[in-house]
């Protein structure tokens, strides 16, 4: 549907319950929101997608934005976090061109997300004195000081309704942030948290929203702790809801990542209680060519792209086959991946955490801003070296608590996860010997949750420290290759999903 019917149709749905509700008690109100840009500031194809367009990119979405506000000039925008990291100009400037683009687009309100931290607690800090938007988060207080890191919640304008906004990250952050970067915070329950603030909200405000950077279980279990929340706008599991999903009389929004789509929810509100009488809810996919993009937005991205562009777009290699991430089983990127490091390092094993890999890669060229999207980590690679024994100890683990599968190369391991067994394990063909010694490289990031992945301590491993960044050995290996021919090889296999 063209953008301007498509419009037209949901401002007629907004006015015909308007029309249909409009007492003294009710008011109105329009959120739009987006979350998990990861930088993604260019305009891109997905891979799921033969045609040729192209969605995103913040010149294209702000239009869009630019679009909907001429028909709801009452909008508020929020942005549910994770706009740092994912490309070349985040990392390079860390995370500094997002709050500058941010400035632009004329946000609302934004909350912070675990990839905020990626670049230290301090920048975080040096970048939020820089936006010219409020920051709000309810759970994050800094250590030394018992303070909170921003603002727990604002109260923002839409038209005549007053929405209060509370903010809270997951309670996991520290296992999904390196160690160093989160040491000196702390992150507090978010339900208590939430319940505090909306009941200090209380007749205040018309609507009381939260704009959650937890993932959408942790968002619908949070719902159900919660009275006084008419909405929770979420992000960090990319989830995309082509509705809101209403838990506990809360509706719970998400919208994917990367800029794809924003979601428009209008509300008609009873002022009275304090409740969102009607609703309807549209999104909107960002297609480039279908609205003029912003034009200040565009200055400020293509002049942040422009410092990188010459190095970023070099053609470096050639890729046969669609590169494809597998959150369940080993995948061909994840192979090609840990392969390189193997390679390079010459060990017995690597392991690449999956959720590390952040991009999918049609077939065709490859080229240096490809392998910064695919591993915008700056990791570096650690060598560990473990007896057998514990090896398998480690891989037992693994069963247990697959949170994050590891991409392998080297082993092949063979488990049911109904029953949480392992069943073989193999290094390069020959069974695990228990008193031989394996060396595996790895990144720095997963060594840092040794717990969490491996069941077992850091400080219990032998670690040779190497400096040297992933990402560059992935660059590397993608030269000297040329052409890239991986695929799947099941060294993972889960007899519970065998067929």
């Amino acid at each position: 549907m063209k953008l301007k019917k498509l419009l037209i149709l949901i401002s007629s749905l907004s006015i015909f319950l308007v029309s249909c509700t409009q007492q003294n008690n009710t008011t109105e109100a329009t959120i739009l929101h987006w979350n998990d840009f990861h930088a993604a500031n260019l305009p891109y194809k997905t891979t799921q997608d033969s045609t040729n367009i192209k969605v995103g990119g913040y010149a294209n979405l702000a239009g869009y934005l630019d679009s909907l506000r001429r028909v709801y000039p009452n909008a508020v925008t929020m942005n549910a976090g994770d706009d740092f990291q994912g490309s070349p100009v985040s990392s390079l400037t860390k995370g500094r061109s997002q709050i500058l683009i941010l400035n632009q687009v004329g946000l609302d309100v934004f909350t912070i997300g675990n990839h905020e931290f990626d670049y230290g607690l301090q920048n975080l800090k040096d970048n939020i004195e820089l936006a010219d938007f409020p920051v709000v988060s309810s759970n994050i207080k800094l250590k030394k000081t018992g303070k909170f890191l921003v603002e727990p919640y604002k109260i923002i304008q839409s038209g005549e309704a007053k929405i209060g906004v509370i903010g809270v990250v997951l309670e996991t952050l520290k296992s999904s942030s390196l160690p160093k970067n989160v040491k000196d915070i702390k992150v507090l329950k978010a339900a208590e948290q939430v319940r505090k603030y909306a009941d200090s909200l209380g007749n205040r405000v018309d609507l009381t929203v939260v704009l959650s950077h937890q993932g959408f279980h942790p968002d619908s279990v949070l719902a159900t702790k919660l009275d006084r929340v008419d909405a929770i706008i979420g992000g960090h599991s990319h989830t995309w809801l082509s509705e809101p999903v209403r838990v506990n009389d809360i509706l719970i929004c998400q919208v994917g990542s990367r800029g794809e789509r924003i979601g428009l929810l209008n509300a008609t509100i009873d002022t009275v209680d304090n409740t969102i009488k009607y609703y309807n809810y549209k999104y909107l996919e960002t297609v480039v060519g279908k609205v003029e993009p912003d034009p200040a937005v565009k200055k400020v991205v293509d002049s942040l792209d422009a410092q990188v562009a010459e190095r970023m777009d070099q053609k470096i290699g050639v890729l046969e086959a669609d590169w494809e991430r597998r959150p369940h089983s080993d995948s061909n990127i994840g192979n090609w991946f840990t392969d390189a490091l193997r390679e390079h390092f010459k060990t017995d094993i690597a392991f690449q955490n999956s959720g590390g890999i952040r991009k999918d890669l049609a077939a065709g060229p490859i080229t240096i801003r490809d392998i910064w999207e695919i591993s915008p980590f700056s990791n570096t690679i650690e060598i560990i070296k473990v007896r057998g024994d514990t090896l398998r100890q480690m891989m037992i683990h693994r069963v247990q608590d697959p949170h994050d599968l590891l991409q392998t190369s080297g082993m092949k391991r063979v488990y049911n996860s109904e029953t949480d067994s392992l069943h073989k394990l193999t290094i390069n063909g020959q069974k695990v010997d228990d008193d031989q010694f394996y060396t595996i490289a790895i990144n720095n990031y997963i060594v840092g949750h040794a717990k969490r992945f491996f069941g077992i301590s850091a400080d219990k491993l032998q670690i040779r420290y190497t400096g040297i960044i992933g990402r560059d050995v992935l660059i590397k290996d993608v030269k000297e290759a040329d052409t890239i021919k991986s695929k799947v090889e099941n060294r993972i296999v889960d007899l519970a999903n065998k067929n």
